[in-house]
């Protein structure tokens, strides 16, 4: 059977990799530090293929059929589609195996995913994809979810598919190593007068709900109260369906910036799915006193 090795979620402002500069220097470390342990942590635990749930931005839908999930169970996909992204543009290998498997167990489990055997991937995706696979060769089943358009599946019900999905790859016997990882938000403004607004007390708050493990203040949130933090801040429901998938297991926040020049609250929230490892904040405070001890 797959274990989960890895499971982690990041914001997937566009700006990281085009105007990867434009954020201050400080706020760039912490961001990007907290995403390149990621990714030792995957080369360390051998991931063998991700799934990753994102928001679909019009890239591959729009309003004549937009819906709430579609699960890529193709052999490739292309991205990423903006000409303007700074990432080769290059066919992403997927698993088919066990893109096809999540499909089918989330079907039995009462959902009903749409499904398409070549998906076009977005920033939403591929910036995130990037930082933990630069060479884009690691296989990926993208998972496009509906944020953007009322009426928006219920967060609690984005929570109980992520459930699903876990359980799914946890039964798949194709791979014994798979990383879960969910893209998007947080608070922020696309194509309303607030563009360049950043709720930080929602995202710390947020964040602090996920690292406390209590969920039942987020998870029947009306859309409503959502986007008092941006109707970008939809894209939580990613973060929350991760958090499902690897229940009951709580989150570290590995780091939080806002940072105004990508218009986002940025984020890395971390969940340890291998018990006998040690979180990374405690790694951190571990390496720190020995520093300090030698000091």
């Amino acid at each position: 059977m797959a274990e989960i090795v890895l499971a982690y979620c990041a914001s997937h402002a566009p700006m990281m990799s085009s105007a990867r500069m434009a954020a201050p220097e400080e706020q760039r470390a912490h961001f990007f530090g907290a995403l390149e342990f990621i990714k030792n942590e995957a080369v360390e635990r051998g991931v063998q293929a991700c799934v990753v749930l994102s928001n679909e931005h019009f890239t591959n839908f729009f309003l004549e059929n937009f819906p709430q999930t579609c699960i890529g169970v193709g052999e490739k996909n292309w991205g990423p589609t903006e000409e303007w992204l700074p990432i080769d543009k290059v066919w992403i290998p997927g698993h088919p195996g066990l893109a096809n498997h999540i499909a089918e167990h989330t079907l039995r489990s009462g959902f009903d995913p749409a499904f398409s055997h070549q998906l076009e991937l977005d920033h939403g995706i591929m910036t995130v994809y990037y930082e933990l696979d630069n060479e884009m060769k690691l296989p990926l089943v993208p998972i496009v979810q509906n944020c953007a358009v009322p009426p928006l599946m219920p967060v609690r019900r984005a929570y109980e598919f992520g459930r699903a999905v876990g359980d799914a790859i946890r039964s798949y016997t194709g791979l014994a190593r798979v990383a879960i990882i969910g893209a998007g938000g947080l608070s922020h403004w696309i194509g309303t007068p607030r563009v360049g607004d950043i709720e930080e007390e929602f995202d710390r708050w947020f964040l602090e709900r996920l690292e406390r493990g209590e969920l039942e203040q987020i998870l029947d949130m009306p859309d409503s109260e959502i986007e008092l933090a941006g109707n970008g801040n939809h894209e939580m429901r990613s973060w929350l369906a991760v958090a499902g998938a690897v229940a009951p297991v709580n989150a570290t926040k590995l780091a939080y910036e806002p940072v105004y020049p990508w218009i986002t609250g940025m984020a890395v929230a971390h969940w340890e799915t291998l018990p006998d490892r040690t979180s990374p904040v405690i790694a951190e405070e571990q390496s720190t006193r020995g520093e300090e001890s030698h000091a």
